[in-house]
């Protein structure tokens, strides 16, 4: 379906390294991978206590890779395959299933995620939750960027009355 949109990126997938490490990848999230569907959000954890999260789409399987896309920071939205999208997580938070709905097919849905190539991640704005929302659903939000705000928001004001509070 998307195949000539699947660039590797620069991997070497013939070289012995690179298959070892595909076959590692594979065989940790093998289960996860074949119950996939297109659309379908993977999110795994980013931090250490999983207090942040990754979030990416799942596009399919193309020329016997998995192909996700995904908004990354330093980089913007990109397709990469399975073996660089799971590099370094040891687990899957949760998949969220995309509903198909009248008007906004899985086609559809890799074709304007497909479109979003390139545009730029910002953390507020238009991170990884905010991209997969608005693949999956057509809204940019993202929890954890409102969550990261308030607690801003609440330590700024924390601070201001502590210095308010010791210049009495």
């Amino acid at each position: 379906m998307f195949a000539t949109d699947c660039p590797t990126n620069g991997t070497v997938f013939n070289s012995t390294h690179s298959k070892y490490k595909e076959k590692l990848i594979m065989k940790k999230f093998y289960s996860t991978l074949i119950s996939l569907q297109v659309g379908d959000r993977v999110v795994l954890p980013k931090s250490g206590l999983d207090l942040v999260q990754h979030h990416a789409i799942f596009l399919g399987l193309s020329n016997g890779h998995y192909w996700f896309i995904e908004n990354k920071d330093g980089i913007g939205v990109q397709v990469v395959d399975s073996e660089t999208f799971f590099l370094g997580s040891e687990k899957i938070t949760r998949i969220e299933r995309f509903q198909p709905r009248a008007g906004y097919s899985r086609p559809d849905l890799v074709e304007y995620a497909l479109s979003l190539r390139g545009k730029g991640y910002e953390l507020l704005k238009y991170n990884c939750e905010h991209f997969c929302n608005d693949v999956q659903h057509r809204t940019v939000s993202s929890n954890q960027a409102n969550i990261g705000v308030g607690i801003g928001i609440a330590a700024g004001l924390a601070l201001l009355i502590g210095i308010a509070a010791s210049g009495d």
